[in-house]
């Protein structure tokens, strides 16, 4: 059976959201309504459904502001880096991975649907449907 995209997104919204305990990862912010922004291009494959690619956000750290992750992403970078919520390392690992070539995602749904699960499972959630 065909993993669905939309699947993998709720799970890998469910992880990214549960290791930033439900809040913004942006310094200072206390929003709750967030989504997970990818540090490179959600669009490549190699990092698509990776969790450890992405930092969570509320919509105006992550499109809405000036200083948002889409709109000044190097003015956000410095302010992440800058204020440790990652690292200049972190951001290098992930240019690194989003840099191996994956042809097509579907070959790799299976691959991410078990790499999610057990991340979940690992952040203690039971009973995320299969």
């Amino acid at each position: 059976m065909r993993i669905s995209e939309k699947y993998l997104k709720d799970l890998l919204r469910e992880v990214v959201s549960l290791r930033a305990a439900g809040r913004c990862e942006f310094p200072g912010c206390i929003n709750v309504q967030c989504d997970p922004h990818h540090a490179y291009s959600q669009s490549n494959n190699a990092i698509k459904y990776d969790f450890d690619a992405c930092i969570n956000l509320c919509s105006l750290h992550h499109t809405a502001q000036a200083n948002s992750a889409h709109k000044s992403p190097y003015f956000f970078k410095q302010i992440i880096i800058e204020n440790l919520v990652r690292s200049e390392e972190w951001f290098d690992a992930v240019m690194v991975k989003a840099h191996t070539q994956r042809k097509d995602d579907n070959y790799f749904r299976e691959e991410w649907k078990a790499k999610l699960l057990a991340e979940l499972t690992r952040l203690g959630v039971r009973g995320w449907r299969k």
